[in-house]
């Protein structure tokens, strides 16, 4: 699952390492994954371990428990206030992120 959200843009998916009830959240940006690291840290006391992985396609990621995860996205939706996504942030990140490849 692609999410491009307030903090940074990821993907999301169960597979190895991971554990039944975890989740494996990756980014390209290692500003974006440190945001979420500090975030769900401080919101959720979760000391997720960013993992780096340079040569995959996402460099970054980290290994987080399902139910934490779904507690962070429910509030991002809470939090959802824009009426267009090309109005934010996260789509002007994503734009440069495109064009750098």
């Amino acid at each position: 699952m692609w999410l491009n959200l307030k903090t940074g843009f990821y993907s999301v998916v169960q597979k190895a390492p991971c554990k039944e009830n975890e989740l494996l959240v990756r980014a390209r940006c290692k500003v974006d994954i440190d945001k979420l690291q500090e975030l769900l840290k401080t919101k959720y006391q979760f000391n997720g371990k960013v993992l780096d992985t340079p040569q995959d396609d996402y460099a970054y990621r980290m290994i987080v428990p399902r139910k934490i995860f779904a507690s962070f996205i429910s509030i991002a939706v809470n939090d959802l206030v824009h009426d267009k996504f090309k109005k934010t942030k996260s789509w002007d990140a994503m734009n440069e992120w495109q064009r750098d490849l």
